[in-house]
């Protein structure tokens, strides 16, 4: 499936891009080749690539659903699906 990727704040930055198309059956996947991709996003998404666990200051969002809503990483992708990575910022 080939779906839409928008990246925002330091993921953008780190990429040198705002959006790319992605083949991809599922959220993880995406995360996946986002690391293939760009090398240098591997520490701002994993916090432990080998055991595929995510920092939990990334959120993901398919189709504007929050995917802690949905099947969480698991959650399949279909043709043409708008996938949307950010890490939460915080301060004061």
């Amino acid at each position: 499936m080939t779906v839409r990727v928008k990246l925002f704040a330091t993921l953008q930055e780190l990429a040198g891009i705002s959006e790319i198309y992605i083949e991809a059956d599922d959220v993880m996947s995406v995360l996946e080749q986002l690391v293939l991709k760009f090398g240098n996003l591997k520490n701002e998404i994993f916090e432990d690539y080998d055991r595929r666990k995510v920092r939990p200051r990334v959120k993901v969002m398919v189709n504007g659903y929050n995917i802690d809503h949905l099947q969480g990483f698991e959650t399949r992708l279909i043709d043409g699906d708008r996938v949307a990575v950010f890490p939460v910022l915080a301060g004061g």
